[in-house]
This record gives structure tokens, sequence and C-alpha cells, in this order.
């Protein structure tokens, strides 16, 4: 087997990929009218234990025709690597549970080139020094095969020198990567790379690509694992804008450092904010950081503002743990704002305290007339109800109603389909909101009503 030749990588993605080259293999299959060019290529071929290190897996299609394959994320790779006696070095890549879930599908016109870059310290951990083979496979028909299937995997192997650690170069490296975040580089892989390199250095890089990039998993969980006050500073910006899983983690990493109360300071001038945008933004915030010294503050937010201001400040009240925040938000829930008691059940939620069915029923049995918490009523119950979401749902129905025009109870005969130990009904029932039904879809639609209510009779005896 051929030892690549380590190119720049911009050879390999900006141009095509020339047959004959010395650091590639040709897999060209006549018989399949197949002619492709392809190698797995290292950014380097020497590294400091620790470095972190990508690879880029390129093939060119030199046929006439075109050559399709499909993969589930990096499924169709498997790359492994053993040390100088032959013991295969340890790997963190867990494979399809890795991945996504999606079927892509991908084609390479002729004359076109696929690239793809893969992280190599996933796959192998390289720990101590020393002469490493590294053998590269991809093959395209492992999972999903085609009719041009090229038959044979795509192999490189190539030997990685790991040197011992060297401080002076994890600099180098910090540096460099925190270059590619300044210039908007490859987000994603600077994120990869600094997650890997547990050093205090990688706070103010890190901090500048969550700052770029709040949905950036990888470099929020990475700054999250630091306990000092630069990386508090830069989960801000995740508490802010950050998708709540985001903020969760933000949040268990300001609660293990001790920081949720010195960002609790820097976020309370922000209510002020002549905005009520920037307001509900912070009083969100607020509750992620968990702090006792929110509660007041949000507290006077809930009597004094409206709106999504106001509603933020119940579920953050909610994510604070406060010893109070129970009885400010049950307190909620006989309000006339809907929406706000949408908002204090999901600070119960939050708060620990299992959904009641009596919170949201009010909310789904007005139907129509509040339509926007109609449906966000009827999920929560759904999801979140357990033993309770389906009596719950089925005691909202209207049973003396078996339209088949009005949504009202078609929403709550499919939501009991999807809910624990719920009847099931949804395919048989007759719904099309552009007429009104015949007389023997009436009838059909009566019967489930019957039978759902004699389902709850029996729940409510037992």
């Amino acid at each position: 087997m051929k030892k690549p030749i380590f190119v720049l990588l911009c050879l390999t993605t900006g141009l095509g990929l020339a047959r004959g080259a010395a650091f590639l293999e040709d897999y060209t299959n006549a018989g399949n009218g197949i002619g492709l060019v392809g190698s797995f290529i290292p950014d380097t071929p020497r590294i400091v234990v620790g470095e972190p290190v990508f690879l880029t897996f390129a093939v060119s299609n030199h046929a006439a025709q075109p050559f399709e394959f499909s993969h589930v994320r990096n499924e169709i790779f498997d790359i492994t690597a053993a040390n100088a006696a032959g013991l295969a070095v340890k790997s963190r890549y867990f494979g399809w549970v890795d991945a996504n879930g999606f079927v892509v599908r991908e084609t390479i016109r002729p004359g076109g080139t696929y690239a793809r870059r893969i992280f190599l310290n996933e796959r192998c951990q390289f720990e101590e020094p020393g002469d490493y083979q590294v053998t590269c496979r991809c093959d395209f028909g492992r999972f999903f095969n085609r009719s041009n299937a090229l038959g044979r995997p795509i192999v490189t192997v190539f030997t990685l020198s790991v040197l011992p650690p060297n401080p002076r170069r994890m600099t180098e490296i910090i540096q460099a990567w925190g270059r590619v975040i300044q210039t908007n580089g490859a987000l994603g892989e600077a994120a990869q790379a600094l997650a890997e390199i547990d050093d205090l250095r990688t706070i103010p890089p890190l901090a500048s690509l969550v700052a770029k990039d709040v949905r950036n998993y990888i470099a929020v969980q990475a700054l999250a694992r630091f306990t000092n006050a630069a990386a508090a500073d830069g989960l801000l910006a995740v508490l802010r804008q950050g998708e709540d899983y985001l903020a969760g983690i933000a949040s268990a990493g300001l609660r293990k450092s001790h920081q949720n109360d010195r960002a609790a300071r820097m976020l309370l001038p922000e209510l002020a904010n002549s905005e009520p945008a920037a307001r509900t933004r912070t009083a969100r915030a607020l509750g992620w950081t968990c702090s006792e010294l929110a509660f007041a503050p949000l507290y006077s937010v809930l009597q004094t503002e409206t709106g999504s201001v106001r509603y933020a400040a119940a579920t953050a009240i909610g994510r604070l743990g406060d010893a109070r925040s129970f009885e400010v938000l049950t307190n909620c829930l006989s309000d006339r704002d809907f929406a706000l008691r949408l908002a204090a059940v999901n600070g119960l939620r939050a708060l620990g305290r299992p959904l009641q069915a009596a919170w949201v029923k009010p909310m789904i049995v007005s139907g129509g007339e509040n339509i926007s918490t109609f449906y966000e009523a009827i999920d929560l119950l759904r999801i979140y109800g357990g033993d309770q979401a389906a009596p719950g749902l089925a005691s909202c129905l209207r049973f003396d109603d078996p339209s088949v025009r009005h949504g009202y109870n078609f929403r709550l005969i499919l939501a009991l389909e999807y809910s624990p130990n719920g009847p099931k009904y949804f395919h048989n029932w007759h719904h099309d909101p552009n007429r009104d039904g015949t007389e023997a879809e009436l009838a059909e639609n009566r019967q489930i009503l019957s039978d759902v209510r004699a389902w709850l009779s029996r729940q409510q005896q037992n």
C-alpha cells in the first residue's frame, strides 16, 4: 500500500484529484463504469501528545457517469491505529450511536470531487509518544448498496509520529485555532480541536466562538468544564441566546464553578433595557443562573411587566429552584392570561414538579378561543402528563360533537393516540375541514366518542 504524501488541504478540496498523483490510489472498475481516485490525507504526519489533528477524505470521479452513494454521518468510514507493538489504540467513536439518523445521498458528478473532514482524535486516542500505523477505510456500499457500488473499500495506510508533550507547541496550536475563530474560518473544527485540549488558555478562543455561535454544542460543553470567572463570562451568551438544552449545559457549568451569583449580578442591570425583547432574554437568562439573587427581581417583573417579558419571568422563577417559587407559580395558574399559565406550568416543570392535568385542562377546553395555547397545552399534557395524560385529554373531549369538519376533537383524538396507554381511535376518526361529513361518518365518530367516554369512566373508577 502506498503511503500518501501530505499535501495542503486546498489542493484536495479546491482542485480535482489528478489520476496518477503519488498520494492517491486508483479505484477504476471498467466493468461497472467506475473511475475513482481517492485517499485519506492527514493534515500533518507529526503531532505532539494531545494535539488535535484532522484528516481529509477526498475522492474524485474520472468516469463518464456519476458515482452515487449513501451514508449516515460517518458510518462508511472505519479508522483504526496501532502502536509499534501492534496494539490497537483506544477510540471514543460510537458509530451508529453517534449518527444523526438521517440518510444522506451523495452524487459525485463526472470530473467532480467529494471531500469530507474527519476528526482523527475522535477515532484514535494517541496517549503515548511513538509511531502509529493508521489504517483508514471507506466502504461506500457498507449499508446502502447502489447499482454502481465500487465493490471494494478505499484504503489508506500511513504512519503518524506522536512526539512527547510540548507546552510551546500547544501554545502555538491554541493560538492558531484562535485565529481561525477570529477570521470566521472552520468554526466547527475549531470547537472540536479546542475541546480536545484541557488547558485554561483555550477559554478566550472558546468564549469568542460561543459568542459567534451560541448553538455550537461542542464549544459550549468545552467552556462549561472550566470553573473560573472567564469561562463563566463566556457562558453568559448561551444563557441569553442559546437553546434550552445548551443553556442547561451552561447553567450546570456555572453552578459547578459557583459562578452563578456572579452571573446573576452581571445580568440584573439588563432588566432595565428599554427593549422588551432584551428584557425577555435577560429574564430567561436569570432563570438559568439558578441564583437566589434573581428571585426578587424576577418576581417584580412578573408583577409589573406584560407579554413575553412576564412569561419569561414565570418560567425563569421555576428554573431558579427557590423555595418560594412553587407558591408564586401556582398563583399564576388562575390568571386570565392563558399564555402566562403556560409559562407557569413550564416553570413548575423546571422546578421538578410533576405536571398535573388540572393545570392545563382550562387551556384545552377553551378551544378556538385561545388557539395559540390550545395546541401547546395538549402537547404538554401528552408528553409530560404521565399516567394523567390520557385520562386528562379524554376528559376534555366534547362528547356530543361528532363533527367531521371541526378540529377540536380531532386534535384530542390524535393526542390520545400517542399518549401512554391512551385509547387508539385516530385512524378511524373521520376529519375533513372542507366538508360536513356523511351520516355514516358522523355515526362512526359518535361511536368512537361513546367508546372513549366508557374508557374514561373505567379509568376514573380505578
